[in-house]
Order: structure tokens, then C-alpha cells, then sequence
């Protein structure tokens, strides 16, 4: 998603996060999807479909995460 995303990367390695506390990399990355606009109850495949059909997603924003 990092990349994908152009996330700006933390001090603390992504592989070192999901090892010690995974639950909370995985919380941080089910924010970040929602946050775009990911309907996360039709699962991953249903929302490519949606933008594969142009339907609108939401728009991306600059600059990560924030509180």
C-alpha cells in the first residue's frame, strides 16, 4: 500500500510493525483504505470491479494519514 499509495514511510519498517503488533498494521491499513473510499464489505475484487466500471471512488489525499 506503501508504495502503491506513495505512503511516506515511518521510522519503524513496515515487516517489523506487522511482526510485533499486527493487529494494529492491519487496523492502520483498513483506515487508510476506508479513508479513500473502499467499500470494504464487497471485499477487495468488488471495489477494483467498481473502478474498472468508473465509479467514483473517493479522491486520494496528498500527504498520508493524519489524526
Amino acid at each position: 500500500m506503501r508504495k502503491q499509495y506513495m505512503l511516506p514511510e515511518s521510522a519503524c519498517g513496515d515487516c517489523l510493525l506487522h511482526f510485533c503488533c499486527e493487529s494494529c498494521a492491519l487496523c492502520q491499513e483498513h483506515r487508510e483504505l476506508k479513508h479513500r473510499g473502499y467499500d470494504m464489505s464487497i471485499g477487495w475484487q468488488g471495489n477494483m470491479d467498481n473502478q474498472n466500471r468508473g465509479i467514483a471512488m473517493a479522491p486520494g489525499v496528498q500527504g498520508g494519514m493524519t489524526r
